[in-house]
């Protein structure tokens, strides 16, 4: 039992903003009271909006080679455990067929930093993809990109691109990436897809190794300024033949807690239920969906694609994965009391009227 800090609730609420010192105490001081009330007022943001509908994306896995050494990937360059795969466009254009059959409008291309996949080839698949079902969005997920590179993909036809920060701290970012690796460059990259029009998605993890509250507060801080149309917010997993295998996984319902704020913080985000909640957390979408989620993907490749595209354990992937999963997806939305929404279910934006920007997001610059 504790108090529930109904009154910062409140505040973050109506004015979507919150000072430093009062975030830092929403997050520590978490209880049971104060999540079902914080839960409670994202539900009502989310539908004020969105009503009760959820947007079902289709993800197809290129390919899960990688450039990057990130210590807690499945997919890091230097794994030599695991099968490694590229799809070609034969594979991509049936896969999308068959989501679209399935009622899928959003196609997430999505893989590794693979510099297989040229900005030409990528381009192409676009305009296959658009050409071939007219009306529908292209979400791209392929990593760090030159800016003419995005520019193209825009221009080519992709509408959206998601592109994970994974931690806003610098030290915290050093500790679970090599040196090579720039968080500079990766936030550069989000202000420049922002710049050239994407609906632009961040998000970071929850319960990384060497986490703390203050690195949290500054994710939150990040995605406040960045105010990206989607946020992604994933409890960390540990992967076998990782640098970080031996370690825990993050708290599922920390990380629902998260989902809530980031609701109050920019109410009309696109949220995504991500799969990985459901290997810390029993019913995982439907309390996602409670806490203000209001998107999720399905995996529209081959069981055999889904196991080869290892970020997690295998085990995990079959578990949460196998089979029909667009048709796993809809039970569970309708199962779960919300509507499977059709079309591509775009961003909102927060009528001028009602931006209240306070000090939270400022105050955490240096």
């Amino acid at each position: 039992m504790g108090r529930c800090m109904t009154e910062l609730v409140d505040k973050l609420s109506e004015e979507n903003n919150l000072s430093t010192l009062e975030m830092t105490e929403l997050v520590r001081y978490r209880n049971q009271e104060t999540t079902s009330y914080i839960f409670k007022k994202a539900l009502e943001t989310k539908e004020r909006y969105y009503g009760r509908k959820i947007f079902l994306r289709g993800t197809v896995e290129l390919t899960n080679y990688c450039k990057n050494e990130c210590y807690y990937c499945g997919l890091r360059r230097s794994n030599k455990f695991i099968t490694r795969f590229r799809l070609d466009e034969n594979d991509i254009m049936e896969y999308c067929s068959n989501g679209y059959d399935k009622g899928i409008r959003t196609f997430v291309l999505m893989g590794g930093d693979d510099y297989y996949f040229t900005e030409n080839k990528v381009a192409a698949l676009i305009y296959m993809i658009k050409s071939e079902f007219p009306g529908c969005a292209v979400e791209l997920c392929l990593g760090e990109r030159p800016s003419q590179t995005y520019q193209t993909w825009f221009d080519a036809g992709a509408s959206r691109y998601l592109l994970w920060h994974e931690t806003a701290n610098e030290n915290h970012f050093r500790k679970i990436h090599p040196a090579d690796m720039s968080l500079l460059k990766r936030k550069k990259s989000l202000w420049e897809l922002k710049r050239i029009g994407y609906q632009t998605g961040s998000g970071f993890m929850t319960g990384t190794p060497y986490q703390t509250v203050a690195d949290v507060i500054e994710d939150l801080a990040f995605i406040k300024t960045l105010e990206p149309q989607i946020v992604h917010i994933t409890p960390f997993l540990p992967v076998t033949h990782t640098r970080f295998e031996k370690e825990r996984s993050g708290n599922g319902e920390m990380n629902l807690y998260l989902m809530a704020i980031v609701r109050l913080l920019l109410p009309t985000v696109l949220l995504t239920a991500d799969p990985a909640l459901e290997n810390v957390l029993a019913d995982a979408r439907r309390k996602s969906f409670d806490a203000g989620a209001n998107e999720v993907f399905a995996s529209l490749a081959s069981d055999e694609v889904k196991d080869y595209y290892n970020v997690y354990n295998k085990k995990l992937t079959r578990k949460n994965c196998s089979g029909d999963d667009v048709a796993r997806m809809l039970t569970k939305i309708e199962e779960s009391g919300y509507i499977a929404a059709s079309g591509t279910g775009d961003y909102i934006p927060l009528p001028e009227k009602e931006k209240l920007y306070g000090q939270f997001h400022r105050i955490m610059r240096p």
